[in-house]
């Protein structure tokens, strides 16, 4: 049978289509290329025979070492300047501090267990004063308002009226205007240009001394005056009290203990709990911030001068390093049964002494005196610290019993 018209009109198209396409393959150019292994082989041929050298281009920048040498070079450096803190005069320093942080802590944790109990006993409340908590030989409903605020209330203000008489030796060195002062120190340039201000103004009063022929005014001393150890035995009690104080309130959200029971108490609101939570947070980095330069001052028992070689070191030795070690043995003190209640409420001390560094990079150096001074284990405070420690121990260990 015959193809119609229009297959046989598309085969003839086709075939002619095939071709012209095949003529123009014979007679144009093939641009046919050898495999991709041929070509690379003959590319590194190539390269070899012409020898071709990469150079590193040096930067105009001068030479700057690898991370792993200026990470080790400032390790090498912080070690040296730090290794001093192990040396023997620093090592006294921390014991001394230690001994006077642990006699303040038992005394202001005795005297508070009394006074909580002396309130109970006017309550008409019998307790038992132990070392972690005061036993109340009362069932929980019977407790009223009146109970409640008066029992946790009065050693609340019982420990910051402690803390407001253990500020009077240090009242005459606070600076307040110089501490608000230092708020518009804050960037490097700052600081720099207040250093050259003060500077200027040394150079001032010296040249007008020099051409009047002024003598500095000397200072009015006090013949009776309380020693730099006993200040630092007030320094640490004023710690303690204070954290007595704002630590119920810091964490009263979390559980109700001391003050914060009374919070509880009265507003039974968890928004109120974070506030004053809030509020003691606050406080406690502040006072820190205002009474730490009391411990720059206490340097004059060991130092002639207080710089930045030894500031940092001292405080190290002075506040940090007591501050672990001492709340280390008060948590083994509570052995066979651990209250973790108290452990947490010991560690609100850390916000006190949270500003402490900060302030010892950036304060003055601190010229005390000329004489040489030789560094003194304080073996009275050692001796009546640990019988006081003893017996206090040894007392609360055994409970001490407030009938009515």
């Amino acid at each position: 049978m015959r193809p119609s018209f229009f297959k046989r009109l598309r085969r003839s198209v086709k075939m002619e289509f095939r071709r012209i396409k095949d003529e123009h393959r014979s007679t144009g150019k093939r641009d046919k290329k050898p495999p991709f292994s041929v070509r690379f082989t003959f590319w590194l041929k190539q390269f070899k025979e012409q020898q071709v050298t990469v150079k590193r281009r040096r930067t105009s920048k001068s030479h700057v070492p690898s991370l792993s040498n200026r990470i080790r070079r400032s390790y090498q450096k912080t070690r040296e300047k730090y290794s001093i803190v192990f040396s023997s005069k620093y090592l006294i320093i921390t014991l001394n501090s230690t001994v006077l942080f642990l006699v303040s802590y038992m005394l202001i944790h005795f005297l508070t267990h009394v006074v909580t109990g002396i309130s109970a006993w006017f309550c008409d409340i019998s307790t038992t004063l132990n070392y972690t908590y005061v036993d109340f030989h009362i069932r929980y409903w019977n407790w009223t308002e009146e109970m409640v605020i008066i029992v946790f209330t009065i050693p609340a203000f019982f420990a910051l009226t402690i803390a407001l008489l253990s500020t009077i030796p240090f009242a005459k060195r606070l600076r307040w205007r110089s501490m608000f002062r230092r708020g518009w120190n804050i960037t490097r340039k700052q600081r720099r240009r207040h250093r050259h201000k003060q500077r200027q103004k040394n150079l001032e009063l010296q040249v007008h001394r020099l051409h009047t022929n002024e003598q500095p005014v000397e200072r009015r001393k006090y013949k009776k005056r309380l020693s730099w150890t006993t200040r630092m035995f007030l320094l640490w009690t004023l710690y303690h009290s204070i954290t007595y104080f704002f630590s119920g309130l810091l964490y009263a959200f979390i559980f109700h203990r001391r003050f914060g029971y009374v919070i509880w108490y009265a507003f039974n609101t968890f928004f109120f709990d974070l506030l004053f939570a809030a509020v003691a947070l606050i406080a406690l980095i502040i006072i820190g911030y205002v009474f730490s330069v009391q411990f720059f001052y206490s340097g004059r028992l060991y130092f002639n001068v207080l710089n930045d070689r030894n500031r940092l070191p001292f405080v190290l030795s002075q506040a940090i390093f007591p501050f672990i070690i001492g709340t280390i043995i008060t948590i083994a003190m509570q052995i066979p049964v651990f209250d973790p209640t108290l452990v947490l409420l010991n560690f609100s001390l850390f916000f006190l002494l949270l500003p402490l560094p900060s302030r010892a990079v950036r304060f003055d150096s601190i010229h005390f005196d000329k004489r040489e001074k030789t560094t003194k284990i304080f073996w009275r405070w050692i001796v009546w610290s640990s019988l006081i420690i003893l017996s206090i121990y040894v007392a609360v260990k055994i409970g001490i019993p407030i009938n009515v």
